[in-house]
Parts: C-alpha cells; sequence; structure tokens
C-alpha cells in the first residue's frame, strides 16, 4: 500500500524543466540534487504501477509501460504509465495513469502520440461515448470528469455526474469530442483529495473503466 503525498505533487512545481537551462541557472549539486528527488518519486510511481500489474488479471493485460522521468533533454513535469489489454496491446486507446503537480488521474484515452505505428481510429474509439450513460449506470459518478482531446490538461472538465444529468451539456460535449476524441477519468486533486492506498486507487478506476474499455 503506497500512500499518495504532497512530496509526490511537489517535484512537479519546479518552474523549469529543460536540463539545458537548469544547468545554466543551478550549480551542479543543486541539478544533481533536483535529479535524485525526481527519480526517487519515480522509482515510487514505477513500483506502484508494478504492483497494480501484478493484482491484475494473469494474461488479461499485456505488460505496463511506464514512462520514464525523463526525456533525455527534459525532466517530466508529470508521471504517466499506460495499461493496455493484452489483444489490445497494439491499439492506440489505452488505460492511462498520470500525476501531475495539480491532480492524479486514471482515464480511458486514445493515444495520438506515435499513434500511426498501432492500430485503431479515433472514430471507433469514440463510438464508446454512445455508452456511456448505460456504463455509467453501474459506476458512483464521484470523482469522474469527461474532457476533449483539445482542452489544456489543467482545465477544468465536464463532471461525469453533469454530463449525466443535463442533456444540453451532454450534447454539446458530445459534438466537440467527435471532432476530436473524448477522455473519460476518475481524479484525486492535490489538498483536496486524499489517496491512502495509491494501488487499490489505480485497481478500481481501472475495474470501473473495463467494461467500456472492453467494448473496443
Amino acid at each position: 500500500m503506497t500512500a499518495l503525498t504532497e512530496e509526490m505533487y511537489a517535484i512537479f512545481d519546479q518552474p523549469e524543466f529543460s536540463f539545458k537551462r537548469i544547468k545554466e541557472q543551478c550549480p551542479p549539486a543543486e541539478v544533481d540534487q533536483l535529479k535524485a528527488k525526481f527519480k526517487t518519486v519515480w522509482q515510487t510511481w514505477k513500483q506502484v504501477q508494478q504492483n497494480v500489474a501484478k493484482e491484475l488479471p494473469a494474461g488479461k493485460f499485456a505488460k505496463v509501460h511506464v514512462e520514464s522521468w525523463t526525456n533525455g533533454w527534459n525532466l517530466r513535469d508529470h508521471y504517466w504509465a499506460a495499461y493496455r489489454l493484452d489483444r489490445l496491446a497494439d491499439a492506440n486507446p489505452c488505460i492511462g495513469v498520470m500525476l501531475d503537480h495539480k491532480q492524479f488521474q486514471v482515464y480511458l484515452m486514445f493515444q495520438h502520440y506515435k499513434s500511426d505505428q498501432r492500430t485503431g481510429t479515433a472514430a471507433e474509439y469514440n463510438q464508446l461515448l454512445s455508452q456511456l450513460p448505460a456504463w455509467a449506470a453501474g459506476i458512483d459518478p464521484a470523482h469522474w470528469y469527461l474532457w476533449d482531446k483539445d482542452e489544456m490538461e489543467f482545465a477544468d472538465h465536464l463532471s461525469l455526474a453533469e454530463y449525466l444529468d443535463d442533456p444540453g451539456k451532454r450534447q454539446t460535449f458530445n459534438d466537440t469530442a467527435l471532432q476530436t476524441n473524448f477522455l473519460l477519468g476518475k481524479f484525486a486533486f492535490r489538498r483536496q483529495d486524499t489517496v491512502d492506498d495509491l494501488e487499490e486507487y489505480i485497481l478500481t478506476a481501472i475495474n470501473d473503466l473495463l467494461p467500456l474499455y472492453e467494448q473496443l
């Protein structure tokens, strides 16, 4: 059991993520200290994902992908991992898990980065939108949000409860999302929501999303 701590959020309060600029602004000892902080949190993050992967049904999921804490030129401004069903291991849709300075989220997404190297189109994925009301009948909508690909990462997203309760907002969202693609996730917000067990939070959210994800 791993708790989500303020320290894990706080590393992303960094004003600069470019190694080149950080080295221009800070002495070597500070650069090393900063790297060590990022790597320590990332090692915890990676272990959490590995712990989750062990608890998923054997043979159902492909190996979890945990993005590195650096891309070589920059520190990451968030940590990210992707879970894919084994039969969709080479497909664009996946369940993402992300931590940044504002929030922690587990969400269904269509991965656009290098999408030409994987299978599945955004149009096919977006067909799941019509299934959302039926899917949502099986979950507690609290802490769940919807957004479209072009929304900024830190924007205030549409709550699932509003989406379900307001036909006008639902239609407006669908019309916009169908031009790009939708995302659907469960959120915990910094200084607002407590997560005492990251593994359990991720597993529960993945299991909630599975009935929708498995329709692909």
